[in-house]
């Protein structure tokens, strides 16, 4: 039962920051988050902190304006105090030259007590590095 609850409540918050709701995760957060999107692109992090998370997001929307996380599957296993959660994602946007953005990411939390402590999520960074520069280009013509 326990589970099933983890499960609803993360794609009711995966339902909000996909209409562009950032602050549902941020919501989710404990204030000591540590987050880390894994890559040497322009959205790779370390960070630690709910605002720090907060700034990942607005710089997420800076880089791919319009982006959808939209969630797939999710499993969800352990105690209140120690749960860990799988998720994967379908990550699309359009690009400033029109093109579609589509990439998978996969996504690990740690939740205590409802409140997401460690949040590691991994993506296509090649995909992504491509996308990023094909923005970049185009801004600089």
């Amino acid at each position: 039962m326990y589970h099933a609850i983890v499960r609803s409540l993360v794609r009711r918050t995966w339902r909000r920051v996909s209409a562009g709701d950032f602050d549902a995760a941020v919501a989710m957060a404990h204030p000591d988050i540590r987050f880390r999107f894994v890559g040497d692109t322009a959205l790779g992090a370390d960070i630690r902190g709910r605002e720090s998370f907060r700034k990942w997001f607005s710089a997420l929307e800076r880089h791919l304006p319009g982006v959808r996380l939209d969630l797939v599957d999710v499993v969800a296993d352990g105690w209140p105090w120690n749960t860990k959660v799988a998720t994967q994602l379908r990550v699309t946007a359009t690009l400033a030259d029109g093109t579609s953005y589509c990439n998978t990411a996969i996504q690990w939390l740690t939740l205590r007590w409802g409140r997401m402590i460690e949040d590691l999520v991994l993506e296509d960074t090649l995909a992504l590095d491509a996308a990023l520069r094909t923005k970049h280009a185009i801004e600089h013509r």
